[in-house]
């Protein structure tokens, strides 16, 4: 199922103009003094607006699945998609509400796009993330998701407490100005308001606001491979 589908079309989580309504969330947030006070007000306003989207896809989700007249091909798969979507990104971008075990990371994967997948086999499979480390775990799914444009695998190795990530992909490759904001808040919030590095911008100043370091490695092995991210260690 492609979001250039009508019943994608529909709901402003996946279209032009919802991108713009979060775009001009995020500048509120950041006209808000201090990083701490920016991310409250995206937490508030991002979690109300896909809580309204998400109530609104389950509606039509219920509506698709109900006794009555067929609806086209692929219609209860397109909601039920947009469905696994919104709850990966309700999950990565409200306030965190309490540990986040590993199996729940892989349920909430689901909502990534359809070409990418992840592998977490070298991760203890009982591992269980803090709060904060998950949900920066799932804002890095998202950031990853967005840096394999022709699909791939999202690779997680190390421990909950010093996490790996590694691209995997015929496309594969980090955001431009990712060691920028990694390195430097005052260049992520900048970059708050940009779409291509919204997602970056706020991955990056979660970790820092959770106290969290975020890096980036160069392969000693191959320099052409995207560099692997690092949370923790």
């Amino acid at each position: 199922m492609r979001q250039t589908d009508p019943v994608f079309k529909a709901f402003p989580g996946s279209t032009r103009a919802g991108k713009t309504a979060m775009l001009r969330v995020l500048s509120i947030g950041k006209l808000m003094s201090g990083m701490h006070g920016a991310l409250s007000v995206i937490e508030l306003i991002a979690v109300r607006l896909w809580q309204d989207i998400h109530d609104l896809v389950e509606s039509l989700d219920g509506a698709l699945s109900a006794p009555g007249p067929e609806f086209g091909p692929g219609a209860r798969e397109a909601a039920r998609t947009l469905l696994m979507r919104l709850k990966l990104r309700q999950a990565a971008w409200r306030s965190a509400a309490g540990p986040v075990p590993l199996t729940d990371v892989k349920a909430l994967a689901r909502g990534l796009p359809e070409r990418v997948g992840i592998d977490a086999s070298p991760l203890d499979p009982g591992s269980v993330f803090a709060p904060a480390t998950g949900r920066i775990v799932l804002n890095l799914l998202l950031l990853a998701a967005e840096s394999l444009p022709s699909g791939g695998i999202i690779m997680l190795a190390g421990s909950v407490d010093d996490l790996f990530i590694r691209l995997a992909g015929p496309a594969a490759a980090w955001p431009a100005g990712l060691a920028l904001c990694l390195s430097d808040a005052g260049a992520a919030r900048s970059a708050l308001t940009e779409q291509p590095g919204m997602q970056l911008a706020l991955t990056a100043l979660l970790a820092r606001e959770a106290g969290l370091r975020l890096s980036m490695l160069i392969s000693p092995v191959s320099r052409t491979e995207p560099p692997m991210l690092r949370l923790g260690g």
